[in-house]
């Protein structure tokens, strides 16, 4: 598991514009680059799709986390890392990642052109893991097919799902359910999963039964959604970071406080993507008239 001959083998190829090519591709399975686009998918495009969307890569990013901290399986000797990455290994999150994320738009999209650009993406990106000698083969290889047995496993799991009519109902299962996750799985992106999960239940629901926003636009009126949305989704990152980390006593060493925090911000973070960015969007009418009917 710890051969490092293929990555030696690729590494001497190694020149400055392969190593920023493959820095830019791998920025693609990066949590910032996921944060970014399924915000937007939700504004823009389908608040139910990008729910769904956001559920499946929820779920995966918590499996993937609680696998490496179960396997505990460390990443390439340091003088083969062409970038800097901490965690552990065992399986690739950005494979996995890749994966459920094109993996499953390529399925909504049901093309031929999608799958195939879906491939290509995957690929891309496994690879610069291993050309930025942050994983081993095995990791990519065991992230891609888990993966892509997560999306067969959520697709039966969705068809199968309880429809919860009641809100007070659907909020208490939710928080319950999401509660347990947090408690199994403290550590690593643990409580950044389940936080953001958490406010995405129930500001997706809420928003649901009580704002009923339409996504359809003008393309200056998306314009406006983009900027202001991104901006404050990120703004609200640092803000809660120096509210509930950047403080004296919260260290990621203890092993209470710092995923509670975390979990906190998060949360707030899943709420504004969810609930209150389209009750803002709502107020300043960034909608087409149509849309309202």
């Amino acid at each position: 598991m710890a051969d490092t001959g293929f990555i030696i083998w690729v590494q001497q190829w190694s020149t400055s514009f392969w190593d920023s090519f493959w820095r830019g591709i791998t920025f693609l399975g990066d949590m910032e680059y996921y944060m970014l686009v399924i915000p937007l998918i939700y504004w823009l495009y389908s608040k139910k799709f990008a729910f769904r969307f956001a559920l499946i890569f929820l779920f995966s990013a918590y499996f993937n986390s609680a696998s490496k901290f179960n396997f505990i399986t460390e990443r390439p000797p340091q003088d083969l890392r062409l970038i800097e990455q901490g965690g552990y290994a065992f399986p690739s999150g950005h494979a996995q990642g890749n994966t459920v994320f094109w993996g499953f738009l390529a399925h909504q999209i049901k093309k031929t052109w999608a799958y195939a650009a879906a491939v290509i993406l995957i690929l891309l990106v496994s690879f610069s893991r291993l050309y930025l000698g942050v994983h081993y083969p095995i990791d990519v290889i065991f992230g891609i097919s888990i993966g892509v047995i997560a999306i067969g496993l959520y697709q039966i799991a969705w068809a199968r799902r309880p429809v919860v009519s009641d809100l007070g109902r659907y909020l208490l299962i939710s928080a319950g359910a999401v509660f347990l996750l947090f408690l199994l799985h403290t550590q690593g992106d643990g409580p950044m999963v389940t936080g953001f999960l958490f406010g995405s239940l129930w500001g997706y629901r809420l928003e649901k039964d009580f704002i009923g926003w339409k996504e359809k636009a003008s393309l200056v009126q998306n314009l406006f959604k983009v900027i202001l949305g991104i901006f404050v989704f990120f703004a609200l990152r640092e803000v809660t970071r120096a509210v509930f980390i950047n403080w004296p006593g919260v260290t990621e060493e203890q092993s209470i406080i710092f995923p509670i925090m975390t979990w906190i911000r998060y949360t707030i973070m899943g709420f504004w993507v969810t609930l209150f960015a389209p009750l803002v969007f709502q107020k300043l009418k960034l909608f087409t008239p149509e849309a309202e009917e």
